[in-house]
């Protein structure tokens, strides 16, 4: 896990307060304490896109700061489907549950 993260890497973060889905989110920029994400929606079998959220009337993209301690999984690539590899999500569901399981 010592690879860089580069700038449109896609990764896979652990922050508790979405832990009931895998959390994976494309890297927009390098920021002092971290990197600012740009959240994806998808599931372990389904197809990833853009994340979205109301601001007032309109939708704009999700972003977030998040610091390199929380990337789990660096270098996410998605298939030409923009779905996880089963080797990728077969990782990330064992990387999730090992640290639901220390968490108790």
């Amino acid at each position: 896990m010592n690879e860089s993260v580069d700038v449109t890497d896609v990764v896979a973060i652990c922050c508790p307060k979405y832990k009931d889905r895998p959390q994976i989110a494309r890297v927009v920029q390098k920021t002092k304490s971290g990197y600012s994400v740009h959240w994806m929606c998808g599931s372990y079998s389904g197809p990833w896109a853009v994340a979205k959220k109301r601001d007032g009337r309109k939708k704009v993209p999700w972003l977030d700061n998040i610091k390199e301690s929380d990337i789990i999984y660096k270098k996410i690539s998605l298939t030409s489907g923009h779905k996880l590899t089963h080797k990728v999500a077969q990782t990330l569901r064992a990387l999730y549950a090992a640290k639901d399981g220390t968490k108790h």
